[in-house]
């Protein structure tokens, strides 16, 4: 039994009110009844027992006089029901409460009888019944000698249409949209072999008195003219009504000559509650184009957060328009959603559609990954970060994290990590010990003639993040710079197969941000990449050539949204900090699809996230095995004492490589408190060691080319060549690889960018 059908009673009465009155009133009175047992279970336990006798005796003889006042008329016939109902639940309070109180001590039933009479009375909502609240039409009802109480509510939209249009077309299927509003939905069927008839807006309107313009007629999928869906929408948004709108719109202000997209065409639609998806195509023979700004402005969007694009890249896409944005509230993460799956993935976030937001720690088919992270400060990389590295610990992986900002990027993350590098120096030894884990493990696979890695079979996966790795490849110092800008793109190019995944995070994916290195960036972008709110707004200057879908725009993310629209907050004079932080949105490009989402919520408490740290969990963190430990001991000293030693200087990393190559120059001597990362100008103590001529195997890189370092540096005699115009000389090799090449001969000091994307002899 529904609550409307638990108000209307049996009696005849004639008030008659919309579903969410009648709704609203059994919730009042039902939470009146929970309130009341709360101190009818309490109130005896108190010492000012006479206040409570008196109040109790005079609610039930002051009940009882009404009573007989109301019902000593012997003419009132069904009257003397309704009062005695209005009664119950007044004299059965009075009599549990003096009850509970001439009962001495304190007895289990003081509290179970309270409780059981606000259950009967709840479910019984005798004030509410005796109001004669009904939603039945009193015509109807005589005309067809019904009973009031006999038709429910979808039973009386059906009687009123019938009794409103009287052509033979019966309303079936009706559904409502909520059970206190009166919205609903329903399907006109006409007499056998006869169309529905056309009604205008009034007619309908009238058939149910609603508002004109609030019920409309539209087609049923897949039937004919005999069947019609009926939408009623009085109290809530016609959704389908504001899609017809935009399509509309989209006709006159987008697709048409010299508009947002021109000849872009609206295929199909469809309205969701809170969301308008249009499925929209280029013309045969074009690819598709949706300029993200034009097509806000088209509809009138200040917010570009609700628009949100997404193509296959050829000539379709999808536009999603929300009435507000999306991931304005997300949840916060939870174990179930950081425990990597079979396929190697875990859970972050939320989709801007409701979907859950998975990325992979490491690849079955592939092994481990890449993939970098940009995002201004305050974008939300160290919750992303958090997150990624709280599923590793639980999953198995052995995490390695690089924070050159002194620790103070992912503090969160130290002690509960297997390497926890603060600065720029201990980052580069970790890098080091990295590389030479990962030099093992290809020495070992050859010996086992194994071509891919998988997992724990012998080694755990490793992840490798650098935060703030900028600072390090930006580095005054030309040898931790060169050292480093190796160590990330050798790792990045050869760990995939033995299991050793890297993962960059930087303030914008620009090549200064990364060392004005191409072929990290072009590396990192394989993996997965996410983009949160930057400092640039267009694809290009991000960095996203290459790797975002064909036709994909998008507006740089504010730093603040707003519930109404920025505009409507500037007008109206509302405070910065009224907006909503969107910190953790971004845009997530995986398998060439870019995914507009937001990472779990997290909250910071005196500087640090709570929530995440427990995420951790209590266990020790995962470490390597003994043999790669001894590989990472002898490639970096540091790592036996990785969790003694905070904070490496320059006089450590002269001392790792001591033994590396015996005719290098020792370190200069740091000044007090340096760690070798100067903001600006030379650094105090520069590093000059074994660093200088990369004793990694940088001249006989595996992964060169033969022969394609040669030929560049001839096609630069001639003068500066243009990357592109280098790839269009050298058909046989791929573009990758001569980007790669132009980075090897630039670390070499045998090439040079004269600007973006252009390269010279360094001898030029």
């Amino acid at each position: 039994m529904s609550t409307i059908d638990q108000a209307a009673p049996a009696a005849d009465l004639t008030k008659r009110v919309p579903g969410h009155v009648i709704y609203r009133r059994v919730l009042a009175e039902r939470t009146s009844y929970a309130l009341a047992a709360a101190g009818m279970a309490v109130g005896p336990q108190l010492d000012d027992s006479a206040w409570s006798y008196l109040a109790s005796g005079g609610i039930g003889l002051g009940t009882l006089a009404w009573l007989y006042a109301k019902t000593k008329d012997p003419e009132q016939g069904l009257g003397v029901l309704t009062r005695a109902q209005r009664a119950i639940p007044f004299l059965s309070a009075a009599g549990t409460y003096v009850a509970n109180l001439i009962t001495p001590g304190f007895n289990w039933w003081e509290v179970v009888a309270p409780a059981a009479w606000a259950s009967l009375m709840g479910w019984m909502a005798p004030l509410t019944r005796s109001a004669g609240l009904v939603l039945e039409l009193s015509e109807h009802q005589a005309q067809h000698g019904a009973g009031p109480g006999e038709l429910t509510y979808t039973e009386f939209l059906a009687a009123k249409w019938q009794q409103a249009t009287g052509d033979g077309t019966r309303l079936v299927s009706v559904t409502p949209y909520r059970a206190d509003r009166p919205d609903f939905e329903a399907v006109v069927v006409a007499q056998a072999g006869k169309a529905v008839p056309t009604f205008t807006e009034v007619q309908l309107a009238a058939a149910f008195d609603f508002p004109v313009g609030t019920v409309k007629i539209r087609p049923v999928q897949g039937s004919g003219p005999g069947r019609m869906r009926l939408v009623a929408r009085p109290t809530s948004e016609d959704v389908e009504a504001v899609a017809e709108g935009i399509q509309g719109l989209w006709e006159t202000a987008v697709c048409a000559p010299g508009k947002a997209a021109p000849g872009v065409e609206l295929l199909d639609y469809r309205a969701e509650p809170h969301r308008i998806v249009l499925l929209v195509a280029s013309p045969p023979g074009r690819e598709i184009h949706l300029p993200h700004t034009a097509i806000c402005s088209a509809f009138g969007i200040d917010d570009p957060s609700r628009l949100v694009i997404e193509t296959d890249g050829i000539r379709q896409g999808v536009v999603s328009i929300y009435k507000t944005n999306p991931l304005m509230k997300v949840r916060k993460a939870t174990v179930e959603d950081l425990t990597m799956d079979f396929k190697g993935r875990i859970t972050i976030g939320v989709c801007h559609d409701g979907k859950p937001a998975r990325m992979r720690l490491w690849d079955p088919g592939q092994g481990a990954l890449r993939g970098i992270t940009a995002g201004v400060t305050g974008a939300g990389k160290s919750v992303l970060q958090n997150l990624i590295l709280a599923a590793e610990k639980r999953s198995g992986v052995v995490s390695w994290v690089g924070d050159v900002q002194g620790g103070m990027s992912l503090p969160e993350a130290e002690g509960r990590v297997d390497w926890f590098a603060k600065g720029p120096v201990e980052t580069l030894l970790m890098l080091t010990a990295a590389h030479a884990v990962m030099k093992y493990r290809e020495r070992i696979s050859n010996e086992m003639g194994r071509g891919d890695f998988a997992l724990g079979k012998p080694w755990p996966l490793i992840n490798i993040t650098l935060d703030e790795i900028n600072r390090l490849l930006s580095h005054p110092d030309e040898a931790m710079r060169k050292a480093t800008a190796y160590l990330i793109a050798d790792i990045q190019k050869t760990g995939r197969k033995v299991g050793i995944g890297i993962r960059l995070a930087v303030q914008s994916l620009h090549l200064k941000d990364l060392g004005d290195d191409d072929a990290i960036r072009q590396q990192g972008k394989v993996g997965a990449l996410f983009l949160m709110r930057t400092a640039s707004s267009s694809t290009k200057e991000m960095g996203l050539d290459g790797i975002a879908p064909a036709g994909f725009q998008m507006e740089n993310i504010p730093a603040r949204i707003y519930q109404n629209g920025q505009i409507e907050a500037l007008f109206s004079g509302a405070d910065d900090e009224d907006g909503e932080s969107t910190a953790g949105m971004a845009y997530m490009f995986l398998d060439g699809r870019a995914k507009f989402m937001r990472t779990f919520f997290a909250e910071k408490v005196d500087g640090v996230y709570p929530d995440l740290i427990a995420l951790y969990g209590d266990e020790p963190a995962n470490g390597l095995t003994e043999g790669e430990a001894k590989a990472a001991q002898a490639g970096a000293a540091i790592y036996g004492v990785r969790h003694t030693n905070p904070y490496a200087d320059c006089d450590t990393l002269a001392q790792a490589f001591a033994g590396t190559d015996d005719s290098a120059p020792a370190a200069s001597t740091p000044a007090p408190g340096d760690d070798g990362d100067s903001d600006g100008g030379e650094p105090a103590a520069p590093f000059s060691g074994p660093f200088g001529d990369i004793p990694f195997g940088l001249a006989n890189d595996p992964g060169e080319e033969p022969g394609l370092q040669d030929q560049i540096l001839d096609l630069l005699a001639d003068g500066p060549m243009s990357l592109k115009d280098l790839r269009e000389a050298l058909p046989g090799f791929q573009p990758s690889s001569v980007s790669n090449a132009c980075s090897q001969l630039k670390a070499k000091g045998l090439a040079k960018t004269l600007k973006r994307g252009v390269w010279q002899r360094a001898d030029s």
